[in-house]
């Protein structure tokens, strides 16, 4: 993970060294750029929350925790310097929707948890748990939408998604505090995803400023 960011921080001084399409319009990547900090900032909130409501503690990390389901935080800078924008777009687009996918999974599982128990889970939140992981859905499948429109601006064809969430791993044996662990990675691992994303963005656009 931290090998990640330093592969990124080399980013800036390579920029110049590799080719690329014609680029779409700058307000493209910096609307795409804008809804990731949003949806960020929000997925960093909600974070914090669920760490003191729902684990007891805000300071809580265990970063031994991982989710095979999740896209790979790690970045290689030779292969991602070798790919065409539209290659870089596309793959962040399905990562994003694994990650809605997931929170999906995970909202109804807690959902049918309450409804079991006949009680909210997350009464402590200013707003439910469920509703709380459905305005992050909301923003990645706005943050989707936009890169689907830059991958469409810079080649031929479209980046289409299944309705319908893909085959996840499903642990029927889980404690309640498991599950609970699941939701906290995901949230942990998607909001270092959309840093990524967002300094990819960046370095995207500068690169196609003039």
């Amino acid at each position: 993970m931290t090998a990640c960011f330093q592969s990124l921080l080399l980013l800036p001084l390579l920029v110049q060294v590799y080719g690329g399409t014609l680029p779409p319009q700058e307000g493209e990547y910096k609307n795409s750029l804008l809804l990731t900090r949003m949806a960020r900032t929000r997925v960093s909130q909600l974070l914090r929350t669920y760490k003191e409501q729902q684990l007891g503690d805000k300071h809580f990390e265990d970063r031994s925790l991982h989710l095979n389901d999740l896209p790979t935080l790690s970045t290689d800078l030779h292969s991602w310097l070798s790919l065409e924008d539209r290659e870089r777009l596309s793959q962040a687009s399905l990562s994003l929707h694994t990650y809605w996918s997931m929170l999906q999974w995970k909202r109804e599982q807690i959902l049918a948890e309450e409804s079991h128990q006949g009680a909210s889970q997350g009464g402590r939140l200013a707003l439910s748990l469920p509703d709380s992981l459905l305005y992050v859905q909301l923003d990645l499948r706005d943050l989707i939408t936009r890169l689907q429109t830059l991958v469409e601006s810079v080649g031929e064809g479209k980046v289409t998604h299944s309705a319908s969430p893909p085959p996840l791993q499903h642990h029927g044996n889980q404690t309640p505090w498991m599950r609970r662990l699941d939701v906290y990675v995901v949230l942990r691992d998607l909001d270092l995803y959309l840093t990524k994303t967002g300094r990819d963005l960046l370095l995207l656009g500068a690169r196609h400023h003039r």
